[in-house]
């Protein structure tokens, strides 16, 4: 027995040090740079995050590029720092970001800033970038009554497969107790919320998180981690099925994007239509790549795991110091990029006290 459990203490071992040796960091970030969330690749390996605000109102960049370990204000430093213009015409506060297929920069505003209970209309919205040009081909604005102050627009996929110009699909996680998907037609501006407070979109009564050594209870009234409803987004190879998750639960749902992207599909009609795919790590943002895998932050395991296309979970990396809250995530060219924010430890959830310790870290993973 002895003999055994030596054996299983050195196998543990070494598969904790082999999947941590794969996580190479590619950017620390200090203050009075903010803390990011979002993360999107391009092509050719270029990293752009997002800050947003509405946890931390800063007055700092809202969008930026990774270049040489540098953080540089993308497209311009007149959309990116907070302005006096019509909200139309910044960034307010970028969550979710995306990189199609043709090198164009997706970016969800939220809307929304720290303190400030209005999000203005014009501010939530979704710009498309030219990277290579930096120039804006899209702005669609979500428009009321979809936009609600107690939405929170938290993560993006672009379907260029329906639509003239595309679809977009918005995770709302929630400010306030709304949750839902927010669908919008690029080329029209048309924009539907369906699967509204639905159990599939809601936090999972009587959730308990993990925390850092902590067991947490969920409780609207008292938060004491990161919360809500549909955050999780991610899209298959083909376009066809849309996944997603709720930051506070364990389900993994998904439904067909043929029946979402057609405005005339009755809710009813929807709800039938969502499957249910089967348990999944707590988990923040997600990520896919085009052999159908889904990239999970298990934040509870302090992890990134990886789901094939048949539904088996493997471990991809583990790093019990450095993962404390797996937030955006991103696959290009065979490597996971992840942007490690700490938002468990903001001080909305701790008393006042601000327990995040810089940097803030970017790191990639070979999947493998």
């Amino acid at each position: 027995m002895k003999k055994i459990l030596v054996s299983l203490v050195f196998v543990a071992s070494f598969m904790s040090v082999y999947a941590q040796s794969k996580a190479e960091v590619i950017s620390k970030i200090y203050p009075p740079n903010p803390d990011p969330s979002g993360i999107a690749v391009s092509s050719k390996n270029r990293v752009f995050l997002g800050f947003p605000r509405h946890a931390d109102n800063h007055k700092e960049f809202a969008l930026a590029e990774l270049v040489d370990n540098k953080l540089i204000p993308f497209p311009n430093k007149d959309f990116v720092y907070p302005s006096t213009k019509p909200y139309q015409d910044w960034l307010v506060s970028p969550h979710g970001i995306y990189m199609d297929k043709n090198d164009i920069l997706w970016v969800l505003d939220d809307g929304k800033r720290s303190g400030i209970k209005e999000i203005p209309l014009g501010a939530a919205k979704v710009v498309a970038i030219d990277i290579k040009t930096k120039k804006i081909l899209h702005s669609v604005i979500i428009p009321k009554p979809v936009l609600s102050d107690d939405s929170h627009y938290n993560d993006l996929r672009v379907d260029l497969s329906h639509g003239e110009k595309g679809t977009v699909y918005i995770a709302n996680s929630g400010f306030g107790e709304r949750y839902s998907l927010v669908i919008l037609d690029v080329a029209t501006g048309k924009s539907r919320e369906i699967l509204l407070n639905h159990p599939t979109t809601s936090p999972e009564p009587g959730f308990m998180g993990f925390l850092e050594g902590k067991p947490l209870v969920y409780d609207f009234k008292k938060q004491t981690f990161p919360s809500g409803g549909a955050d999780g987004i991610a899209l298959s190879p083909d376009q066809k099925k849309l996944y997603w998750t709720a930051i506070t639960g364990r389900k993994l749902y998904s439904i067909s994007t043929e029946v979402i992207s057609n405005f005339n599909t009755s809710e009813q009609e929807i709800e039938k239509a969502v499957k249910f795919e089967g348990e999944r790590p707590a988990c923040d943002g997600l990520a896919e790549d085009e052999n159908g895998s889904i990239y999970f932050g298990a934040f509870e395991q302090q992890s990134i795991v990886k789901r094939k296309a048949d539904g088996k979970y493997e471990l991809l990396s583990h790093d019990q110091e450095n993962y404390v809250w797996p937030d955006g995530l991103a696959y290009r060219n065979g490597y996971v990029y992840v942007t490690l924010g700490q938002w468990n430890r903001l001080p909305g959830f701790n008393n006042g006290k601000d327990l995040r310790k810089p940097p803030y870290l970017v790191v990639k993973i070979k999947s493998e």
